[in-house]
């Protein structure tokens, strides 16, 4: 073969495989970009799964104790209800008589009090800041002298009120006492206010006793 012959030969195979080359680069170039493509919508949904997935995480950290908050918010209702519901406390007061061994031989129920914040309160904030002194007119019930309340911007006059109740016993005195201390423990929050006694004019063995005290509503919000 002669040189021009095997120069040619030489050109000719070049010229085929850069033709080769450039149509698999021109053919391949698209699914090259879709692959592309492909790999940074892949990354995006991974970092999309892992937010999602730590989202999750965050929400079944902060609901793990629902059933507990649940049961505990149920016993606040009951300890202060969204209505008055005098009838269930009345009945809950002779239940109380009849457990602790005395006679109910009388109850009363006032009108009920809007609530006001204590001259001496200290504001505790819903959002964490530093609490601010509050000064208003004065308690319901009256806060002993040198003593510091706490009060929450969520507990208005329109919302919070207090009830007067009475009540008169009549039993042996540790039995009133014992009604006294379950009157303070019950489910229904009672605050006692005042408790006088005195001797039974029929019965030696016997007191008449009088408790005031207040019971709260909280009403919910609509």
């Amino acid at each position: 073969m002669t040189s021009s012959n095997r120069l040619w030969t030489i050109g000719a195979v070049t010229a085929m495989i850069i033709l080769l080359v450039a149509g698999w680069f021109l053919g391949a170039q698209p699914f090259i970009t879709a692959a592309s493509a492909a790999d940074t919508e892949r990354v995006g949904i991974e970092a999309q799964n892992t937010a999602q997935e730590a989202e999750i995480a965050r929400l079944t950290e902060e609901n793990k104790d629902i059933s507990t908050i649940q049961a505990e918010y149920k016993d606040l209702l009951t300890s202060i209800p969204a209505s008055s519901n005098t009838a269930a406390f009345i009945q809950g007061l002779n239940g109380l008589a009849s457990s602790s061994g005395v006679q109910v031989t009388g109850i009363t129920v006032s009108e009920s009090m809007a609530y006001t914040v204590p001259a001496s309160a200290v504001v505790v904030p819903t959002d964490g800041t530093t609490p601010a002194p509050e000064s208003t007119e004065a308690p319901v019930p009256t806060i002993p002298t040198g003593s510091v309340a706490s009060t929450s911007p969520l507990i208005t006059p329109d919302n919070f009120v207090g009830i007067k109740v009475g009540v008169d016993l009549k039993g042996g005195y540790p039995q009133v006492l014992a009604f006294v201390k379950g009157l303070q423990s019950g489910k229904r929050l009672v605050l006692v206010t005042g408790f006088t006694s005195a001797a039974n004019a029929n019965d030696a063995g016997l007191v008449t006793a009088h408790i005031d005290g207040l019971i709260y509503v909280l009403k919910q919000p609509k």
